[in-house]
């Protein structure tokens, strides 16, 4: 396994202390890659182009609304799986306890950066287990997600609603996932 850059940063490591699901092919650091994934992209995202406060706030609340959308909608065994892990309280304060903070990762963006793309790699390493629909589901999660966040606050023109540095990180999120470049 790679090492994670963020290990002398443990507030970086979000949500701790997650358990994999029962019966699943992941042991549970395993599974905490992957149920942490969406977060650390999530939180880059918002790093390498800040917005105003309200802006984050809307790419928090974005994001937040995308993993509400996977909970009720989730078709993949995999995401089934997260949705249920997502659903538990404990689980819940953590990971919004943890975005907050994305407001001082500003202050280091490309370490966000790298821990994102670190954790795609992980992820897809990870992923190569099950049935490749599922990494698919999975995947397009991650991206979307990260879409919607980029999307939520308009640091380009309007016209150009993500801005550069954005899409380069989606760029590189979707590569890291061996995903076709989005444009």
């Amino acid at each position: 396994m790679q090492q994670v850059p963020d290990k002398d940063r443990p507030e970086m490591n979000v949500p701790p202390g997650q358990a994999a699901p029962a019966g699943e092919v992941y042991t549970h650091d395993e599974w905490n890659i992957l149920a942490e994934t969406p977060v650390k992209v999530c939180r880059a995202i918002i790093a390498v182009s800040p917005s105003s406060p309200i802006g984050a706030t809307r790419e928090v609340m974005a994001m937040r609304n995308a993993f509400k959308e996977t909970i009720q909608g989730a078709q993949a065994p995999v995401l089934q799986k997260l949705s249920k892990n997502l659903q538990q309280q404990e689980t819940v304060q953590a990971l919004w306890e943890n975005v907050g903070h994305a407001f001082s990762d500003r202050r280091d963006a490309a370490n966000a950066r790298q821990i994102a793309i670190t954790a795609c790699q992980q992820a897809l390493a990870l992923l190569r287990r099950i049935p490749a629909s599922e990494a698919r589901s999975y995947k397009e999660f991650v991206y979307n997600t990260a879409m919607k966040v980029a999307g939520a606050a308009r640091e380009g023109s309007a016209s150009q609603p993500i801005s550069d540095a954005e899409q380069s990180l989606l760029n590189e999120v979707s590569t890291a996932l061996e995903m076709p470049l989005a444009h």
